[in-house]
């Protein structure tokens, strides 16, 4: 797998993430029998209110994550993602590589039951990143922070979960006090 943290991108002047993220929609509700139920274009590739990786992230609403079957996954993996076996909670996250040599993630899906508590904190912190522009800044400055800190990919995704937990759990209590 690829061990290095993606170089930070700025912007997307031809839309790429944008048409990619259109495209993967549509395979996903076009899979068959799929448990699909809705997909939001989420992260720094939907705004670029601050520096990222250049992965495109999709939030993936099922009824329940037991509807994610073998079957589902195996027609997951014809289309280009397979499952990331780290310890999640509550959530199954997939993602496409650019290659099956080096493992570069080019787009993630992170597959939450629709309209559970971390399906709508998903929902609730893009939000706040993509239209609060001091919120969005004190994030950047953090995910940057961690991936000058870190010494692995792993431990930097870890890093960046509890970063976007606490930014959630603060939100929630009307006062974003990170640093």
């Amino acid at each position: 797998m690829y061990t290095k943290i993606q170089t930070f991108i700025n912007e997307d002047t031809d839309y790429h993430f944008t048409k990619l993220y259109e495209t993967y929609r549509n395979i996903l509700f076009n899979l068959l029998d799929t448990p699909i139920q809705s997909t939001h274009h989420i992260g720094g590739t939907k705004h670029f209110n601050y520096p990222t990786e250049p992965i495109l992230d999709i939030l993936v609403g099922v009824e329940s994550l037991h509807d994610i079957t073998s079957l589902d996954e195996k027609r997951l993996n014809y289309a280009g993602f397979y499952r990331l076996h780290h310890t999640y909670k509550k959530k199954v996250v997939m993602a496409q590589f650019n290659n099956m040599i080096d493992l570069k993630q080019i787009a993630r899906l992170h597959i939450i039951q629709k309209d559970s508590l971390l399906y709508n904190e998903y929902l609730q912190t893009n939000s706040a990143l993509s239209t609060d522009n001091h919120i969005a800044k004190v994030y950047g400055e953090n995910k940057a922070q961690l991936a000058h800190n870190v010494p692995t990919i792993r431990a930097y995704d870890n890093q960046k979960q509890k970063l976007f937990s606490k930014l959630a759990k603060d939100l929630k209590r009307d006062e974003v006090t990170f640093k």
